[in-house]
């Protein structure tokens, strides 16, 4: 395709529009950092990234799957009617989920034994506990909120939120952080976070509500379990990938060690916000295309022009990271991250490819098959995990890392490739068009 041929084409002009402005709002988070390292000890670094990333791979489990009949069956139901019914049996399914998950689990204060099990050291809980509950509802809701926007391909409300949050959070982190400088810097991060989404959920989550109707069919909430649970069983394995390297980590390392580590997953994550944003964008183009040759086509063509981007993307981190370091922007106390970035650059642009040829188990409706890879992955990650970490520290988490995104899209492809020859075959023997 030709710049010419761009210019007339909608969807893919659409796509990169939204993915520009995502990758600029994410990659803003990055260039702050020298910021907050600055904000923060190393020890209160490494710890205020550990309890994220506990909480971010909570919240994607919690929101048990839904974004994937939002994102599916939006399109398959055109009338306005039958999408308001979606909505409503998708809120009605979260809402009933984190009734049974959560209230208890706080209500009984059966949280406050978590660390225990996932903190070598003891930390202050109490003073984080409500601002951790806060943040992992509105993290879970505004995750739903994102991916309906982009379902609806509603960009510019997209475009809105997504200025509003970048700003909003990192604004109001930095401000509390400077003014109450002998405070304790992780609270106040949190704080500053959970208060800053919950105030833009309020603004923007109406218009979204809003297209709800009052009627709920059991047939559509149980076709939206069938589609969301194989996902949200995926989801814990997919922690268990993504946060075990960290668990392992901070068992076998002090917290200045898990700083360096977590400097360089931050840095990485320009590609992993990239695959995000990505599928957050191609997944309403990829389900409203029914020709299934027409579909594989598009994503080849899109995984071609992908792996160059991703390159060059890989070489652009390590460059500002590096002059980053030389400038002194970046304190010398984390020189260590050149080393390991490179691994964890090349697992993220990996899971990136993976991602997109996953889609295709969601389009033949094999969402079991994302569960049990998950399965298989995070047994081979913890494995990894135990046999690399306590020697090779935060190399042996990132070779962690990038052997099991490796094996995820291996896996992937070989099913997407499998289930395109099985149902290439069964219209050839229906004498129908291969569709």
């Amino acid at each position: 395709m030709n710049w010419r041929s761009l210019a007339d084409h909608r969807p893919l002009r659409r796509l990169l529009t939204v993915l520009s402005l995502d990758i600029f709002v994410k990659a803003s988070a990055v260039m702050l950092l020298p910021i907050y390292l600055r904000l923060m000890t190393q020890e209160e670094y490494g710890l205020f990234n550990y309890i994220l990333s506990i909480l971010y791979a909570v919240a994607m489990l919690l929101n048990l799957g839904l974004y994937i009949p939002q994102s599916k069956l939006y399109h398959d139901y055109p009338d306005h009617l039958e999408r308001g019914k979606l909505i409503t049996s998708i809120h009605i399914l979260l809402v009933a989920g984190l009734l049974i998950l959560v209230l208890p689990v706080y209500l009984f204060g059966l949280d406050e034994q978590i660390p225990r099990l996932l903190f070598r050291n003891p930390i202050h809980y109490d003073r984080y506990r409500p601002w951790i509950l806060l943040l992992l509802l509105t993290s879970i809701f505004a995750y739903l909120l994102t991916n309906f926007f982009y379902t609806a391909e509603r960009i510019e409300p997209v475009r809105r939120y997504s200025l509003w949050r970048v700003a909003g959070i990192h604004g109001i982190s930095i401000l509390t952080m400077c003014v109450f400088r002998k405070g304790d810097p992780i609270r106040i991060r949190l704080a500053a976070m959970g208060c800053t989404e919950l105030v833009l959920l309020v603004a923007f989550y109406r218009s979204y509500i809003g297209q709800g109707i009052k009627s709920v069919e059991p047939g559509l909430l149980i076709r939206c379990l069938r589609l969301a649970l194989p996902l949200m069983l995926a989801s814990l394995f997919s922690i268990i990938v993504n946060f075990g390297d960290k668990f392992f980590l901070e068992k076998h390392a002090d917290y200045k060690v898990l700083s360096v580590y977590y400097l360089g997953v931050a840095c990485a994550s320009v590609v992993g916000l990239l695959s995000t944003s990505l599928q957050n964008v191609w997944l309403p183009l990829f389900f409203k295309e029914r020709d299934l040759s027409r579909n594989l086509v598009k994503t080849n063509r899109l995984v071609s022009r992908l792996i160059l981007t991703l390159v060059l993307l890989s070489f652009a981190v390590t460059v500002v990271v590096a002059a980053g370091l030389q400038l002194n922007l970046i304190p010398q106390r984390y020189a260590a991250v050149l080393s390991v970035l490179p691994m964890l650059l090349a697992g993220q642009a990996i899971y990136c490819v993976a991602l997109l040829y996953s889609n295709y188990l969601v389009y033949f409706e094999r969402t079991s098959f994302i569960l049990w890879t998950g399965l298989a992955v995070s047994i081979t990650g913890i494995f990894l995990d135990v046999l690399l970490i306590p020697s090779w520290k935060i190399y042996g988490a990132a070779a962690t890392l990038l052997i099991a995104n490796t094996c995820y899209l291996g896996i992937y492809y070989f099913l997407a490739m499998y289930y395109k020859k099985q149902r290439m075959l069964i219209d050839e023997s229906a004498g129908q068009p291969y569709k």
